[in-house]
């Protein structure tokens, strides 16, 4: 008792909210909450914060933001020799350039509404490939351009240069890779069988590597044109490629994007509303949602027209993202999935001076590194604000460009870190109202880094104006947990550093939590009578050993049994136990059955002292076995109606008649003489009969069935007749069992 008292005394210490003005118990089983590698920490919001194949976050490179960019999309980014980023945007179709100081200027504009992609020549020209009339704009270093090249095609997804200075387009929506002349005419270098080859890169020996939708295949293209088949990706769309400076090809796709719709050439370009950030969607929106962008009438014969999509000139909405991956393809044709996207396109990769690869997705703007293609070494290292990142170009000196749509943006990501990030966890549900215990963390702070955690709750899934205030920070791991108990509970790190080449590194995080205590739940009570056949009952025909009632024909003793069943749970998983008591139905007060069962749900119970009539059965469930006596809870739950009946049936009226057999009857050649006749009742006073069987002699039991053939009452009339072959004296023993299972003999001897 003193042993309890002062464990009682621990947990008041421990929770000095239990008092007795408390509405909630606490008491259950501790639990805890923690978060520990990449796709834990991938679920929550991330600011400054990057998410590391490890497991564990840091600070994200230090992102700059260019000045604004006035368009709906930047598509693409490129740069020339003397370090100048141009920027191709749509809506409008125009060439931004953009210097190392962060100054924006439109450069060359268009009278597209696109400029998808952009390709440099080694003189400082700049090539523009534009939708949707096809064409190919020359500008040069001093911004001075026009009409290059105009295509059949209405879309030029992308544009490139090989080692000889030659340039290839890639198009939709015939699925056709031209190659243009320095004078600007074009040529059929490659026509697929399919709509669009949205991406294009060469090797060191020049063959061209083309991503195809809506097949979703690669293909691999020598300079003479020769086509083959480098792989085929399970879903529908290859939508971008990049080549590290070994020859090793990496792809990402886009599965869930609807085929892209060519249109007419409108008379003048629509100022056409874009779709609103992701964040107001209601699906998946897609980088090249030209769908959105552009009205679906008179099309161009596509290969594959879209007709899933355009239906009697309505347009649907766009399919959502599905499962996207990059794909890394040795050359020896070897193919591995590095990274995998759940509800995200990978709408861009590239490579950078260290071979690492760059992955950009949208809707869910993200961009990934992945350190040498390894799949281990894969980092998030930006959850952007905007919609899609639509190209990322590496620089000089670790600076890489990011462009985005929805909104339009470019940013300038430096190697050093940023000096504060956050990391905003996802709401965790506990089920019920919850007590909070130490909130835990493990990480590294070097020199002029610090972690601080702080957390809030509230009693629902969304935070809103209910629930808490951000806690203080917490300054040191293992401090009690601020916010009061609640249901839901989220926490948020704030990583820092005053030294750019210097960042703390957060390895797990985890809260201890207490959930409110809930009563046991009770499912259904069944009440049966095991083993009510005959032969489980009788000694006459088995070898059971079972004990013998020398008055009863050789039937071994009826010891009445009901067996209950019941279901059960804790919404805690708290260990149970039970105890049982009955009444009969008449009765008001319970009287116990059996105490502290435990574990099993289930129970045997001999009735043969209980008199015959109807009862209940209770079921008392508690969780006492996980909690303190004063805290624990109970259930309870009683049972159906049920029989008991331990009388066994009477059998009377037992008549026999000895009857003669006609004279031309034979049975195995020799003349039997009589057939027994046997009438009676079979009664029971409880419940009906359900079986009458006879033994002749002490051989098999035979059935016999009522007169009316059914089974249905408590007294049915049987009749049997029983072929006298012998003249020897016979015993017969009838037997009738009712519905509970017992058993009423009589016997009769004869001598025929």
């Amino acid at each position: 008792m003193k042993i309890f008292l002062i464990a009682f005394y621990i947990i008041l210490l421990a929770f000095p909210f239990l008092t007795s003005s408390t509405r909630f118990l606490y008491a259950t089983t501790t639990k805890t909450w923690t978060e520990t590698d990449r796709s834990d920490f991938a679920k929550g919001k991330l600011e400054n914060v990057s998410v590391h194949g490890r497991g564990n976050l840091t600070l994200s490179p230090n992102k700059l933001k260019i000045k604004e960019v006035p368009a709906a999309y930047v598509w693409c980014l490129a740069k020339n020799e003397e370090g100048l980023i141009f920027a191709g945007t749509g809506d409008p179709g125009s060439i931004f350039k953009i210097t190392q100081d962060g100054d924006v200027t439109e450069f060359y504009k268009t009278p597209e509404l696109h400029v998808k992609t952009i390709a440099t020549d080694n003189t400082g020209n700049i090539y523009a490939g534009t939708l949707p009339h096809g064409r190919i704009y020359k500008i040069t270093s001093d911004g001075e351009g026009g009409i290059f090249c105009e295509l059949p095609a209405p879309y030029i997804w992308d544009l490139v240069f090989d080692g000889n200075g030659n340039l290839y387009a890639a198009t939709g929506i015939n699925g056709i890779i031209y190659k243009i002349s320095k004078e600007g005419v074009p040529s059929v270098f490659f026509d697929s069988p399919y709509s669009n080859i949205l991406d294009l890169v060469i090797d060191e020996d020049n063959n061209i590597y083309a991503a195809c939708e809506p097949e979703g295949l690669i293909y691999k293209i020598t300079t003479n044109g020769n086509a083959s088949v480098l792989y085929d990706a399970e879903e529908d769309e290859v939508h971008c490629l990049a080549i590290d400076k070994n020859g090793i090809l990496y792809a990402g796709t886009s599965s869930g994007i609807p085929p892209v719709l060519p249109v007419i050439t409108p008379p003048t370009p629509p100022q056409i509303q874009f779709p609103p950030p992701i964040e107001e969607l209601p699906y998946e929106a897609t980088d090249i949602l030209l769908n959105d962008i552009f009205p679906n009438t008179n099309m161009y014969n596509s290969k594959h027209p879209s007709e899933d999509y355009i239906k009697n000139g309505i347009r649907e909405r766009p399919v959502p993202a599905e499962r996207n991956s990059v794909y890394r393809i040795d050359k020896d044709g070897r193919v591995k999935e590095i990274l995998v996207v759940d509800k995200a396109f990978i709408l861009c990769l590239t490579v950078n001076s260290n071979n690492d690869v760059l992955v950009g997705t949208g809707n869910k703007a993200k961009l990934f590194k992945i350190v040498n293609g390894n799949v281990e070494d894969t980092s998030l290292l930006y959850d952007f604000y905007e919609s899609q990142v639509l190209d990322i170009l590496p620089y000089k000196n670790g600076y890489k460009y990011i462009a985005t749509g929805n909104n339009a943006n470019i940013y300038k990501l430096s190697s050093d870190y940023s000096n504060k990030g956050t990391y905003e966890s996802a709401v965790h549900d506990t089920s019920y109202i919850s007590s909070w215990g130490c909130i835990s963390w493990e990480g590294k702070t070097p020199s002029q880094t610090e972690i601080n955690l702080s957390t809030r709750s509230g009693n629902s899934k969304k935070p809103d104006i209910t629930w808490c205030d951000w806690s203080e920070e917490y300054k040191r791991s293992g401090e009690k947990t601020k916010s009061p108990p609640a249901r839901f509970i989220q926490y948020r790190v704030t990583l820092t550093t005053n030294n750019s080449i210097t960042a703390p590194i957060l390895d797990n995080a985890s809260i201890a939590y207490l959930p409110q205590n809930q009563p046991p739940l009770i499912g259904s009570i069944k009440i049966s009578s095991p083993g009510n056949s005959f032969e489980e009952k009788t000694g006459a025909n088995n070898n059971s050993g079972s004990k013998k009632d020398e008055n009863n024909f050789g039937l071994s003793i009826h010891e009445p049994k009901k067996l209950i069943n019941w279901e059960s749970s804790d919404p805690n998983n708290d260990r149970l136990r039970f105890d049982l008591e009955y009444k009969g139905v008449e009765e008001n007060k319970w009287k116990e059955l059996q105490r502290n069962i435990k574990e099993e749900k289930t129970y045997h119970w001999n009735t043969n002292r209980i008199p015959d009539g109807y009862y209940q059965v209770k079921v008392i469930a508690s969780d006492a076995p996980d909690n303190p006596i004063e805290l624990a809870l109970e259930e309870e739950k009683s049972s159906n109606t049920f029989l008991v009946d331990n009388t066994r049936p009477v059998i009377s009226d037992l008549e026999t008649i000895m009857e003669t057999d006609p004279p031309e009857q034979d049975r195995a050649g020799s003349r039997a003489g009589n057939t027994l006749i046997i009438s009676g009742i079979a009664r029971d006073e409880m419940c009906n009969i359900n079986e009458i069987q006879y033994s002749i002699d002490s051989g098999d039991w035979n059935p016999v069935f009522p007169v009316d053939l059914i089974f249905d009452s408590r007294e049915e009339s049987f009749l049997l007749k029983i072929p006298c072959v012998s003249s020897e004296e016979h015993t017969v023993v009838i037997n009738a069992i009712d519905a509970e299972g017992n058993v009423g003999s009589s016997r009769i001897v004869f001598n025929p």
